[in-house]
């Protein structure tokens, strides 16, 4: 099958599994969900990457995320450290944080789920769309093309302001610690600083939102890296007690000036296996050169209180 065939199936079976589940509200759980007790959420998981960038072999990318959420009524931290392996020519600009599902999609999802994001455990600040981190053609030969470690930690702050009639903003801040190997080429050795506001409505079983973005990027010496902007739109829809569907389109500017920015699109589905324990599962499909190929993985998360 071609990379465009696979893509139109792919594309096309997000668009069935989010429009032919039947809608089954329950508002009781909803007002559950909103509610501000404090919680503390512990999570892990497996991503996957994979695609050209433009060199004339793939780059494929595998991150185990693990992160710690504490939530507080409309107030939300967490941190989450990855652990990486890249095999190709690619450079990883920016580690994969956890599964599909960006921020303002925690509503109406199943609880005080933990699936964010392109995401992802994005919570509202990185790519959206596909999870996968950001892999970029930047020119570098006789490097080795297998390499692992540890990725960059990754702290994520959100506010939730409630405007009434089930609109909210979320305004998220997060930081980007350089702890990956830059000889390794996981990591640029830079903090990065990103700012995001979600506009987010919801209309009974499902939720629609708009994202917007912008990321400072700390720029190495004798690098033409920038400060990038990246927005996104999607929906999702709450199928019974415990399952949430969803689908995302992700933009994001490319780190490096005169590359392409990357478009993607994004599947997801969560579950609420009980009263602590959520699992979440993406697909995503790029829809340029500079997107990856394929990506998806999935996460798992337990409330800790």
């Amino acid at each position: 099958m071609t990379k465009l065939h696979f893509k139109t199936a792919l594309l096309a079976g997000f668009a069935a599994t989010l429009f032919s589940t039947p809608v089954m509200a329950q508002e009781d759980k909803k007002t559950e969900e909103k509610s501000s007790t404090e919680s503390w959420r512990l999570s892990t998981g497996i991503n996957y990457s994979s695609g050209d960038y433009g060199e004339p072999i793939d780059t494929k990318v595998i991150s185990a995320p693990v992160g710690l959420k504490y939530k507080n009524g409309d107030f939300s931290i967490r941190v989450s450290v990855p652990y990486v392996r890249v095999d190709g020519p690619g450079s990883l600009i920016e580690t994969p944080e956890g599964s599909g599902g960006g921020s303002g999609r925690g509503r109406g999802r199943g609880g005080d789920s933990d699936n964010s994001g392109s995401g992802s455990a994005n919570s509202g600040s990185g790519r959206s769309g596909s999870g996968g981190g950001e892999v970029v053609d930047d020119n570098v030969t006789n490097v080795r093309s297998k390499r692992s470690g540890l990725g960059d930690v990754v702290i994520a702050a959100t506010y939730s302001f409630d405007l009434g009639s089930d609109f909210y903003i979320d305004a998220t801040g997060k930081v980007k610690l350089p702890t990956a190997s830059t000889r390794k080429r996981l990591g640029t050795g830079e903090v990065d600083v990103t700012t995001a506001l979600d506009f987010v409505k919801e209309a009974g079983p499902v939720t629609f939102y708009v994202h917007g973005r912008r990321k400072f990027a700390g720029k190495p010496t004798g690098s033409n890296f920038r400060s990038t902007w990246g927005a996104g739109t999607g929906a999702s829809i709450l199928t019974g007690d415990t399952v949430t569907l969803g689908a995302d389109y992700d933009w994001q500017q490319s780190s490096l000036a005169g590359n392409k920015a990357t478009s993607d699109i994004t599947g997801w589905a969560s579950f609420r296996l009980n009263s602590k324990i959520n699992l979440s599962l993406f697909g995503s499909t790029g829809l340029n050169s500079n997107s990856a190929d394929f990506a998806g993985g999935l996460s798992i998360s337990f409330k800790l209180n």
